[in-house]
């Protein structure tokens, strides 16, 4: 009996780690979506993309890693300077 509850336990707490925010490289798209998962990809890419463009600070922090705005995919550390100013998705 015990042994199952530590099973148990040890498979909740490999479903929590799944959940847990992981950053990594995103698409637009792909980032959008997680932000705004009602909306088609397509609309949650400009909602996003309109979220960030009205942020001065999170766009100069952006620059800094080399960012520019015909990037498609945005690496991990700028994925990083998203989440930090609009929290985890």
């Amino acid at each position: 009996m015990k042994r199952e509850d530590e099973k148990d336990k040890k498979k909740s707490v490999e479903e929590e780690e799944e959940k847990k925010w992981k950053n990594r490289s995103f698409t637009w798209m792909e980032l959008g979506v997680l932000y705004s998962p009602t909306l088609t990809p397509a609309a949650a890419s400009r909602r996003l993309k309109a979220w960030v463009m009205a942020n001065g600070g999170l766009i100069r922090s952006l620059t800094k890693t080399g960012w520019n705005r015909t990037q498609r995919i945005l690496t991990p550390r700028q994925v990083g300077c998203i989440v930090e100013v609009l929290g985890e998705p």
